[in-house]
């Protein structure tokens, strides 16, 4: 029987500056809520063997799974299911995070380590999100690395106290996902959560929320 090894880090961090790296248009995430379906959110035309893969060229040893866009929409799903399960709003995506998501994937493989900061560039979290023009009032980080699916990845993020506190965090409104398959542990899984400053969030009687946008 194959084990595979089980690695959980996370961090957050809140932005207590007032100034940022010029944020993004709302044309980089979607909203599960608005019609589309968790698959429809990571369609595409061509399957990820067609697609050119610019981070397999800087990272030879980082690859994209065969079934990247379905992982990530059910890791979504996975996500959404365990906030609105205890009245929580659910989380947008935002290819943006994506991408900051998968880079450091990518970048855990080729340098092979397993942590928030990267040891061979000295990236933090808080500067990958300004690589990236991510412009957070809030923002969070769980790894994962040897869980062959996205249940497993989603059960052992559950089942760590402050990593499932990233994932019912009230404050986050925004979610990207990254995943990719080489290294030491064969499959590592990135969630990077995110409130952009230009949403606030608004409490409105009956437990609900509402994101506004600014």
């Amino acid at each position: 029987m194959r084990r595979f090894f089980s690695l959980l880090a996370l961090v957050m961090f809140v932005a207590l500056d007032l100034g940022g790296c010029p944020t993004s248009t709302g044309d980089n995430s979607q909203t599960a809520g608005s019609g589309l379906s968790a698959g429809d959110l990571f369609s595409d035309s061509a399957s990820p063997a067609d697609r050119p893969d610019e981070l397999t060229l800087a990272f030879p040893e980082c690859n994209e799974p065969l079934s990247v866009d379905a992982w990530r929409a059910r890791v979504l799903e996975l996500v959404n299911e365990a906030r609105t399960s205890r009245g929580l709003s659910a989380l947008t995506y935002s290819q943006q995070l994506e991408s900051q998501a998968t880079q450091y994937a990518c970048e855990m493989i080729g340098y092979d380590f397993f942590a928030h900061e990267n040891p061979v560039t000295g990236s933090t979290l808080r500067e990958r999100a300004e690589q990236f023009q991510y412009d957070f009032q809030i923002i969070g980080e769980n790894l994962a690395a040897g869980q062959p699916t996205p249940e497993e990845a989603m059960d052992d993020w559950m089942n760590s106290a402050g990593h499932r506190e990233n994932i019912l965090n009230r404050e986050f409104v925004e979610l990207g996902i990254g995943i990719r398959t080489g290294g030491t542990y064969g499959t590592y899984w990135v969630q990077e959560f995110g409130r952009p400053r230009q949403v606030s969030i608004i409490e409105v009687p009956g437990d609900t929320e509402e994101m506004v946008g600014r």
